[in-house]
């Protein structure tokens, strides 16, 4: 095991002994790949403390100086989730790639020993009805999931797409040249296109505000807009009509 040195940490927090910080709120990273490493690492920037795990010894080097603890350990061991305190991190993120096998007794390992605040990734729609079944409710399908943004992203005048559900988006686009220049009570978006206008921010300014109706919105400002898939699509690309 390799760990970072602490930098402002309470005396509980022992060199080599990841317990502490499992009962101080840390998450659990299993798989340090391309998609774990990037959320540890994204976490731990952050501020949040990680407890990163990894069966390959470059790997686990590579976080050393990253993650507050880092261990070369098999997941699949429930013995050795114990000694690194899973049961009582406050999240545990399943990252593991493409060995399924691996991941999914890893998930059961976790669940055996009492822990269900349980993140997974799944390689494959087999995988994450897998997954499911065991009861995890979090289940991530990273490939998929972007490949259904990018989709979106291509057929719609905008940068930015947030699926919330399956009926219900949030997107970051530009005003159409019919609803700019007028405060947003002359337009009934809701009525006319099924979009609300959520958030705004100016031409060249670096903070988002909120958009209540009195708000006038100009075509070289953002916005971020909600409503269903289709609905935001179509209202994004309507200036493809003028």
């Amino acid at each position: 095991m390799t760990t970072k040195s602490w930098r402002a940490r309470p005396a509980a927090f022992f060199l080599g002994d990841p317990g502490p910080l499992a009962r101080h709120g840390a998450v659990a990273v299993i798989g340090l790949g391309r998609f774990g490493g990037s959320l540890a690492s994204e976490l731990a920037a952050h501020g949040v403390d990680v407890i990163g795990i990894d069966i390959d010894d470059a790997v686990v080097a590579q976080y050393s100086e990253t993650l507050a603890f880092v261990s070369r350990a098999d997941s699949t061991d429930e013995a050795v989730l114990r000694q690194l305190g899973i049961e009582e991190v406050s999240r545990v993120v399943i990252a593991i790639g493409s060995d399924l096998e691996a991941s999914i007794l890893t998930a059961s390992k976790i669940l055996k020993i009492g822990n269900g605040h349980i993140w997974a990734k799944a390689i494959s729609q087999t995988h994450a009805e897998i997954l499911d079944q065991l009861g995890i409710e979090n289940v991530i399908s990273p490939e998929t999931d972007m490949g259904r943004r990018l989709a979106h992203l291509i057929r719609g005048h905008m940068s930015d797409f947030l699926p919330i559900s399956e009926d219900f988006v949030l997107a970051r686009t530009t005003p159409p040249t019919r609803i700019s220049d007028s405060p947003l009570s002359s337009f009934d978006l809701r009525g006319t296109y099924g979009v609300t206008v959520v958030a705004f921010r100016r031409n060249g300014d670096g903070h988002w505000d909120i958009a209540d109706q009195e708000v006038t919105l100009y075509a070289d400002d953002e916005m971020l807009i909600a409503g269903t898939p289709r609905n935001v699509e179509d209202f994004s690309a309507i200036d493809k009509d003028d």
